[in-house]
Order: C-alpha cells, then sequence, then structure tokens
C-alpha cells in the first residue's frame, strides 16, 4: 500500500528532480512515524488523501519557489547578455576611434582641436561593468542560497 501510494504520488508530481526527491522523502518519513505510533498505511493513506491530490498540493506549494528562482535565473542571464553586449560595443567603439590630435585619419598630429562630442564608449563600459557586477552578485547569492537550501 505504502509503496504504491507514494509511486503514484511521485507520478503524478510536476517538479523538479530535487524536490521530487524531498517530497518522497518527507512522504517516506510520515509512513515511518505513523506507523511507529501504531497508525496502518491505509490509515495514513486515508489521512494524505489521493495520491494525485497530494501531489497536486505539493506542486503548488513547492512550485511557487522553483517558479521564483526560474524568474530570477532569467533576470540573471538578461543581466549577463546585457554586459556582453555593453563590452563588445564598447570595444567596437574603441576599436575605430582615431588616435587624440588626429583629424579625418590623418597621418600627422594637428592643431585644429573638435570640442564637445562625449565619449560614448564610456558609458558602455559603465553598463557593461554595472551589468556584470550585478549578474556576479546575483550568481553569487543564488549559489549561496543553494548551499543553504
Amino acid at each position: 500500500m505504502r509503496a504504491q501510494y507514494i509511486k503514484q504520488v511521485e507520478k503524478a508530481l510536476h517538479l523538479p528532480r530535487r524536490a521530487k526527491k524531498e517530497v518522497i522523502r518527507d512522504l517516506n518519513e510520515i509512513f515511518a512515524s505513523a506507523l511507529e505510533n501504531g497508525e496502518s498505511e491505509q490509515q495514513v493513506a486515508a489521512r494524505l488523501g489521493a495520491p494525485h491530490e497530494f501531489a497536486q498540493n505539493a506542486s503548488e506549494q513547492l512550485g511557487a519557489a522553483f517558479a521564483a528562482s526560474e524568474k530570477q535565473n532569467w533576470i540573471l542571464f538578461g543581466a549577463a547578455a546585457l554586459a556582453i553586449a555593453a563590452f563588445i560595443l564598447y570595444g567596437a567603439i574603441r576599436a575605430n576611434m582615431a588616435a587624440p590630435g588626429i583629424i579625418g585619419q590623418a597621418e600627422a598630429m594637428t592643431t585644429i582641436q573638435i570640442a564637445g562630442g562625449g565619449n560614448l564608449s564610456l558609458i558602455f563600459l559603465v553598463i557593461g561593468i554595472a551589468a556584470a557586477v550585478f549578474t556576479a552578485v546575483g550568481m553569487l547569492r543564488a549559489i549561496h542560497k543553494k548551499r543553504r537550501y
């Protein structure tokens, strides 16, 4: 009865493998504890409800936590992509910049100076660094959270 009930719950769970293992471990502990206290397997199964209902409740409770984790992963992926794109743009702009004092790709220095025109490459560099730091901090927090879990 116990093995059949647990097998049906496992089949009905819609969770990642790690979460499934936790639910099954907890379910085994529930059965073991109840049996130690004189309850039969049939009584435990009746108290827990139908296997698919138990699985649905467990999936709903744990699913919200995993949905938040998935959202966090996508945010980190987006920040990493932004950092990479910003660094590529920074490099492309810097590669196409003429050396200071050279105008129009001249081969010699001139005394003509161009005023204004901010350095767009620095903006991309700052964006890239900020996105990289955000990604690194987010990844470290996720790793720390998984170790605690």
